[in-house]
């Protein structure tokens, strides 16, 4: 008669299955009294626990698969030997080490990102270089490494002492129990994947609770294996022909009308107004600049004063939302003007080059394009993006040793970035060549270090490191007006996203306000433009004061032209899988699974409530309708440069 865990392959799987369910529970109990604040405390909870646990048991078959491996292969006899003991020990010594890390890495990861490991942890992995040493200037990893050490020690020894490996080794393993293991050790992890879900996860009206749910290593796997979620299959559609006619009528306005009469192109021309403004633009992308940390947004007037001085004279965008979570996802907004498509941003799909961006105005009427980082731009693909949409890279490998005064692991601080951009400038302004630079920040980023004696606070911490990115930002201003070419350019600054994202509903609203500002009072008026806005509509407002002519496939508008006090407010929001349309009257979220969610929202708290279903069709529809219209754009090869000369072919 079989027995399975009477045998040896039995016992051990049985044992490693047990131990990483174990460290799962151990990981949500910690979890969740990390978030007990943002907790909602009913029976919601004790349904998130009952959920993750079907996904740690899931996950921990494919943990238990080299133990049953193992149990197979190895002959009864080697379990009892000189050799087979000390190595059985040594083997769940190093699985629980491997365990216990990846439950603290969990634990650092939800205090950064308030998630379970995500599509960003799957960055983390593939760029070792900056993370690691990221990691290693934010934590200190040899204090932790030796007590991980030293609790897998204690933890096999318990084992050991409580006769855990007596009983793993004391059972049999006949031909029969071998051919049992290898069979259900393919087949239970097998039968697990199809049974257990993260798309059709029941919902919860507090996200933390849907965080909760999660198995870390089981949400990492998804996140690596989905880049890109293929929105026709995963989300509301429409027919193809019906979005995108539906989609030019969303898009026209009387200052963009669609370029042809052709159902599938999207294409807007722009007519500018006036004389054409050859003016210089150089943009700065503020890492984690957060719309709370200024003034207009109830921050203390002391830790951005010089961005809060630079707003009262700029045309600043006071009701401004990024598109998404990461820095690729606000480039991406910036630069191509498009909704975010569900997944990984454009920038890191290999489909992410040789795009029309807001760049091909500038290039057409022979501006010198830059992409400056202080970092290696090769990381989430940036220099692949930007040198393919016709930027020269001018990362840090393309500068000077003496170029960098002071860098961590993800690059030179922000005023050696700053000095750099300004030495290209001059030298642009010297050769009689226009110039468009795009400036991405690093120092407001974990570790949080900058050189000291610049602000009144010392290094270290977020709020000291915002601190220190506006002083960054008024001293670029600061010496640029020393310079000949400072009068005919105009500064763009504006957020790459929000310090955090966690929140407690679906998609919070106050996870995603940014500011962004166009400066320079020689070359326009302070105004304010309080509409709702979204990231995408700042290159557009930019190419609006220029006044040039153009073709757009953005669907980004300029919000200074004459036709935008009658356009709705609408900003596009999403994190990796969730992707929605806010507007003043609610906002629409879409989820895998084609599931469509319309609520009313509280500007200030992000707190949601339920909406008349008479007036969430409609914004259901155009929800959709952009999406899906955006989707097919980029994957039809739309936005290629050599495609945007001429009508899209519908594929």
């Amino acid at each position: 008669m079989l027995h399975p865990f009477r045998s040896i392959p039995g016992r051990l799987a049985l044992i490693g299955f047990s131990l990483f369910l174990l460290a799962s529970m151990i990981s949500r109990m910690a979890l969740l009294i990390t978030a007990r604040h943002e907790i909602t405390w009913d029976m919601s909870v004790t349904g998130a626990f009952a959920t993750g646990l079907a996904f740690d048991a899931a996950a921990a078959l494919f943990a238990a698969i080299p133990w049953w491996l193992a149990g197979v292969l190895l002959p009864s006899r080697f379990w009892s030997s000189r050799l087979g003991k000390p190595l059985l020990m040594a083997g769940f010594t190093v699985f629980i080490a491997l365990l216990v890390f990846i439950t603290t890495a969990e634990w650092f990861f939800w205090d950064e990102f308030g998630a379970r490991f995500n599509f960003i942890a799957v960055d983390y992995l593939v760029w070792t270089q900056e993370v690691m040493g990221n990691i290693n200037e934010s934590y200190p990893m040899k204090p932790i490494l030796a007590a991980i050490a030293a609790m897998a020690c204690a933890a096999t020894w318990i084992m050991h002492r409580f006769g855990g490996f007596r009983f793993a080794v004391g059972g049999g393993s006949s031909a029969k129990d071998r051919l049992f293991w290898a069979l259900a050790g393919t087949a239970l992890p097998a039968l697990a994947t199809g049974l257990v879900n993260q798309a059709s996860m029941p919902g919860f009206t507090n996200q933390y609770h849907a965080e909760i749910a999660k198995n870390g290593c089981w949400s990492f796997l998804a996140a690596f294996r989905q880049m890109e979620l293929e929105y026709e299959k995963w989300y509301p559609t429409l027919p193809k022909d019906e979005c995108l006619a539906a989609a030019r009528g969303l898009l026209a306005n009387k200052d963009a009308p669609m370029a042809t009469d052709r159902t599938d192109d999207l294409r807007r021309s722009i007519a500018g107004t006036g004389h054409e403004n050859r003016w210089n633009v150089i943009l700065v992308c503020m890492e984690s600049m957060s719309g709370s940390y200024m003034s207009y947004l109830g921050g203390k007037p002391t830790l951005t004063p010089n961005l809060n001085r630079l707003a009262g004279e700029s045309v600043f965008f006071d009701n401004l939302f990024a598109t998404g979570t990461r820095t690729v996802r606000g480039m991406e907004a910036i630069t191509l003007s498009l909704p975010p498509t569900p997944g990984q941003s454009i920038l890191y799909r290999p489909e992410g080059t040789n795009l029309t961006t807001s760049f091909t105005p500038f290039l057409d009427r022979g501006y010198d394009c830059a992409f400056f980082y202080g970092g290696d731009g090769r990381f989430d693909f940036m220099n692949r993006f930007y040198s393919t949409a016709g930027c020269r890279i001018m990362d840090v490998n393309a500068w000077k040793k003496e170029d960098v005064t002071m860098k961590t692991s993800w690059g030179a601080c922000d005023e050696d970035l700053f000095q750099k951009t300004i030495s290209e400038a001059d030298a642009d302004y010297a050769a009689g060549k226009p110039f468009h630079y795009f400036c991405m920040t690093t120092s407001n980023h974990r570790p949080y270090d900058f050189p000291d004696g610049r602000i009144d606070m010392k290094p270290h911490g977020r709020k000291p490191a915002v601190k220190y990115a506006d002083w960054a930002v008024g001293h670029l201003i600061e010496e640029a007006r020393k310079r000949p070419w400072f009068d005919n350019t105009l500064f763009v600054i504006v957020s790459d996203h929000c310090a955090s994202s966690a929140g407690k509903a679906e998609l919070d609203v106050t996870k995603y306000h940014i500011p962004a500002l166009l400066y320079n009072p020689k070359l326009v008026p302070a105004r304010r433009i309080s509409k709702l806005c979204s990231q995408i509509d700042v290159m557009p407002t930019v190419l609006g004061l220029l006044g040039w002519n153009h073709l757009t496939l953005g669907y980004g508008n300029d919000q200074l032209a004459e036709s935008a006090a009658t356009l709705p407010g609408r900003a596009f929001v999403s994190n990796y899988q969730k992707i929605a349309l806010l507007r003043d009257e609610g906002i629409t979220i879409l989820k895998p699974n084609r599931q469509p969610a319309t609520h009313a929202y509280d500007p200030s708290t992000g707190a949601l409530s339920p909406i008349d279903p008479v007036k969430a069709a409609p914004l259901v529809r155009d929800t959709t309708i952009f999406y899906q219209s955006a989707s097919w754009l980029f994957r039809s090869g739309g936005l290629k440069q050599a495609a945007a000369g001429a009508p899209i072919t519908l594929r």
